[in-house]
């Protein structure tokens, strides 16, 4: 029997988790419903709640819940979750575990390994704070893949007919587009191109501007700064934007917005296609230049697929017929399919034979920083070594020179971005090759890039006179590496034990609370302190280490003095920390 792999696409408004069963894709229900939102917050009673049940108190809690955290992910920042403040990918673990959770118990069994989707355009710092996100709640991600790729998989499974397609994904915080060729049941991306920071997101809070002046002009009161109240219609006015999908005009009335007065406005299609119109202008000059880079022209586009719940926007696809000259089409749930896609990479990853085969490229150069002669002047610049587009892994080398006689040392860093000019590009990382041979000045020095399928860096350089190498794997997560094991602590801190009832979607409210006899504690007690000892084995960090053996020692205490109180604490506290530690 084959690795179960399930596929998850960790979207900004919602999220999605599908399987492969017995050579069909299945997505799972989470609460009920095949897609959860991408919401985290505090309960009243300062428990953690995720999904359907976070998001309903969005307007009530709004200091109490973390709504589109993908849109931070890669960013040295915090937020404010009640008291304690979290890492984007902390906040990100807690949806996964989520979906985790949810997914084991309508399986039947444990999930332990995932490939999960990006945008095609995040960095390398952003992949890689998914991936962390991905192993903070129990997950090894086995790979990360790109949304509008792994649509493109989901549609391609199967099918021999060749053809080219174009990958329209707009989402509630990202979009992509990808140009996709699928030849004799081999899906290759071609060229990819897209903004991180555009998507739903942005057609709300137009909406929500609108809102604003309509109520300053009406009744002279300011509500730019008033947090609360901008969250309150920023949920109102989403609602209304779904519904313009399907109807021409939508009325909001929201009572007492101010405390005083109301909020009477009605919202016509036509504005909204008008106030989002530069919007989607910017998607069409993305599907220009990866069209540019594929080489190809409107005629040689036989389908548009349609991803992501923005395209649902009309006059999306009278944009896109318009100008490609090809109706768009939802050949599947554009809610659904990027985890669908997901889903299938993971079971080519697990053995699976009956599946497309995926090519899959790098959206962004990248490159290094050299000296050369411009205008007849020497300065930095970036000198490509991995192009955009190129197909995935992808392994390069160029050759550079040393600039002085005797030189003993040279810096190279690593470099993400399509300007010459390396301050314009994004620094993924840098090192010093030290011990150069003492010889004229020219001598040549091998740089080498290998970019994964999951389009992490490793950077060789080499001096070619004697063999003297340095490999480094750049640290994609900027100059503030996250401390794993210290967010592994803060969520242990918040969540409790994971193994306990909590209801997390709003259905119950109540904790599922069992007593256990002093022999069941006893049994628990035996098997956790095995568990523990086995970490101990392991190279832990010296504070985990600490924290395992008190524990130990606590619960041996316990037992002793016959505390079972004492050890239903020591059991719980212990459990938290294994638990975790060994994913």
């Amino acid at each position: 029997m084959s690795d179960l792999i399930v596929g998850i696409d960790l979207g900004t408004t919602n999220s999605v988790l599908a399987v492969t069963l017995e050579g069909r894709i299945k997505v799972i229900d989470i609460h009920g419903q095949p897609t959860m939102p991408s919401c985290v917050g505090l309960d009243s009673a300062g428990k953690l709640i995720v999904g359907n049940a976070a998001r309903n108190q969005l307007i009530a809690a709004p200091d109490a819940t973390v709504v589109s955290i993908k849109r931070k992910m890669g960013e040295e920042i915090r937020v404010k979750l009640g008291d304690k403040e979290y890492s984007p990918e902390e906040i990100s673990s807690f949806i996964l575990r989520e979906l985790k959770i949810e997914g084991e118990r309508q399986l039947g069994q444990p999930i332990k390994k995932a490939v999960i989707t990006v945008p095609a355009f995040f960095n390398e710092r952003q992949r890689k704070a998914t991936q962390i996100a991905g192993e903070l709640a129990g997950l090894e991600v086995v790979r990360i893949i790109n949304e509008p790729t792994a649509a493109a998989l989901a549609y391609g499974a199967g099918r021999t007919s060749d053809e080219t397609m174009l990958v329209y994904d707009l989402g509630g915080g990202t979009f992509d587009v990808s140009v996709v060729v699928v030849e004799q049941g081999v899906v290759e991306v071609k060229a990819s191109h897209g903004d991180t920071h555009l998507g739903g997101d942005d057609f709300d809070d137009l909406l929500v501007q609108r809102a604003v002046r309509e109520f300053r002009e009406k009744h002279g009161v300011d509500l730019s700064a008033n947090s609360a109240i901008l969250c309150r219609l920023k949920v109102v006015l989403e609602r209304a934007k779904c519904h313009l999908s399907d109807e021409p005009f939508v009325s909001v009335r929201e009572e007492y917005l101010d405390g005083q007065h109301h909020l009477e406005m009605e919202i016509s299609r036509a504005e909204y296609e008008e106030m989002i119109a530069l919007l989607l202008e910017k998607t069409l000059t993305c599907i220009h230049q990866s069209m540019q880079d594929a080489r190809l022209i409107p005629k040689d586009i036989g389908k548009v697929m349609l991803v992501g719940g923005s395209t649902r926007t009309p006059i999306v696809h009278r944009l896109l017929h318009e100008r490609l000259q090809v109706e768009p089409r939802w050949e599947i749930n554009p809610d659904l399919i990027v985890a669908m896609g997901a889903a299938i990479q993971g079971a080519i990853i697990a053995g699976e034979k009956n599946y497309s085969i995926l090519v899959d490229i790098t959206p962004h150069t990248f490159g290094t920083t050299t000296v050369a002669v411009r205008d007849g002047f020497e300065r930095l610049v970036c000198a490509p070594i991995i192009p955009r587009n190129t197909p995935l892994p992808a392994s390069k080398s160029e050759v550079f020179f040393t600039m002085y006689d005797n030189q003993d040392e040279v810096k190279v860093d690593a470099r993400q971005g399509e300007s010459f000019l390396p301050e314009e590009n994004s620094l993924i990382g840098d090192f010093l090759v030290e011990g150069l041979s003492p010889v004229p000045a020219g001598s040549p020095i091998i740089i080498h890039f290998d970019l994964d399928l999951n389009g992490m860096l490793k950077v060789t350089a080499t001096e070619k006179h004697t063999g003297l190498a340095k490999t480094v794997t750049m640290d994609t997560r900027g100059n503030r590496a996250l401390d794993v094991d210290e967010a592994r602590r803060n969520i242990a801190s918040l969540i409790g034990d994971p193994a306990a009832g909590v209801a997390t979607n709003g259905d119950e409210t109540a904790d599922v609370e069992t007593e256990e006899s002093p022999e069941e504690l006893l049994a628990s007690a035996k098997d956790l302190r095995k568990r523990g000892e086995a970490l101990l084995t392991k190279g832990l960090g010296a504070d985990d280490a600490e924290e395992i053996r008190k524990l130990i020692h606590d619960s041996a205490e316990a037992i002793k003095n016959r505390d079972w109180a004492a050890l239903g604490g020591a059991n719980d506290t212990l459990s938290d920390l294994v638990f975790y530690l060994e994913d």
